[in-house]
């Protein structure tokens, strides 16, 4: 199989949301050893090709694509928000979805995502940041502490790795007790619902801004043009008083000024 069509395949299954990040990256690494060719026995060891690539994704699974920004997570956001056929947007759609997930979830998709900042913490310093700023090591202990406060051991321990977790690929392995801890009927964090919303809405307006013309309209009646909408939503981002409900409430003002229809 072409390489062209393992990465439009992986990026197809990734924009669809239908499988954790984790298990499309799983089935593409395996795509793209079943298409090296097999070698016969006492044959020299084929060696990977210089398509850079080809070797991301051997190397550590991850392909580095910056211009997608994210886009599969407009794609949640919208599918969320519109739950109800027929009817507007709303949040009260999301939050009523988001509520049906297990309390498993939360956990299953942190890991996903301190998986990738691992990677990004070597390779992209920009992007790291970016996702930083809402999944980091204060989230990660403030999901601990609700947990550990309902009688969960799993979480005591995680807190007691935290101690000692001072880079992404320790928080990481902070995490670990979780992996095989059964949670239905907890709780989920209040600390995690907070940075799923303002992650969701934060990289939901980044593609707004970039792709679909959208802008960002001030309470004066001043639209401002892209580069300026672009430039005041990494402020808002960058700024560690804007929670994630503030950051949800900015990215449904910007859908409802611009009219903007995701069908469409």
């Amino acid at each position: 199989m072409a390489l062209g069509s393992i990465v439009k395949g992986f990026l197809d299954k990734l924009m669809s949301g239908d499988k954790p990040a984790s298990e499309v990256l799983k089935e593409t690494i395996e795509a793209v050893a079943g298409s090296q060719p097999q070698q016969q026995p006492g044959a020299r060891t084929a060696q990977v090709g210089d398509d850079a690539v080809e070797q991301q994704i051997l190397r550590n699974g991850y392909v580095w694509q910056p211009q997608l920004w994210r886009r599969h997570i407009m794609t949640q956001m919208f599918r969320l928000l519109h739950r109800k056929r027929g009817l507007p947007i709303s949040e009260q759609n999301y939050d009523e979805l988001l509520a049906k997930r297990g309390a498993n979830y939360p956990w299953r998709m942190l890991r996903d995502e301190l998986h990738a900042q691992a990677l990004l913490w070597r390779d992209d310093a920009e992007q790291f940041a970016e996702r930083n700023r809402w999944f980091n090591r204060t989230v990660v202990e403030a999901m601990a502490r609700d947990l550990a406060g309902q009688g969960c051991e799993a979480a005591v321990r995680v807190l007691n790795n935290l101690v000692t977790a001072g880079d992404p690929d320790a928080l990481l392995a902070a995490i670990k007790p979780m992996e095989m801890t059964y949670l239905e009927g907890r709780q989920k964090s209040l600390a995690w619902l907070d940075a799923y919303k303002g992650a969701g809405a934060y990289f939901t307006m980044k593609n707004l801004i970039l792709f679909h013309n959208c802008q960002l309209h001030l309470d004066n009646g001043q639209i401002l043009d892209r580069d300026a909408s672009m430039q005041m939503l990494r402020d808002l981002n960058a700024n560690p008083a804007v929670n994630g409900q503030q950051m949800f409430a900015v990215m449904m003002r910007l859908i409802a000024d611009n009219n903007f229809d995701w069908r469409h």
